[in-house]
């Protein structure tokens, strides 16, 4: 699981530095605002510290800690509208 999440967790960090480049070198379409900005910085974050939640609970639960990891991706994979989930994913 450590693995697993050091790889989720460089993956992050590249798409933070990717996205603060293309935002500082304009790179990013014209209609893209500040609020969409911090909205993508913010769900980048978001994901790595439920991600490292998932890591730690491995101490408790291997399969907990799977199972923990594999319902946070799929939220964010599926991005549902539950008000609730947004609030959490951002």
């Amino acid at each position: 699981m450590l693995v697993y999440w050091l790889n989720l967790l460089m993956l992050g960090l590249t798409l933070l530095a990717s996205w603060r480049y293309a935002d500082k070198n304009g790179l990013l379409a014209e209609g893209v605002d500040a609020e969409t900005t911090r909205t993508v910085y913010v769900r980048i974050v978001k994901a790595q510290i439920l991600w490292a939640i998932g890591a730690a609970l491995c101490l408790v639960s291997p399969l907990l800690s799977v199972g923990f990891m594999l319902v946070v991706q799929l939220i964010y994979a599926a991005a549902p509208r539950a008000r609730l989930l947004r609030k959490i994913i951002g």
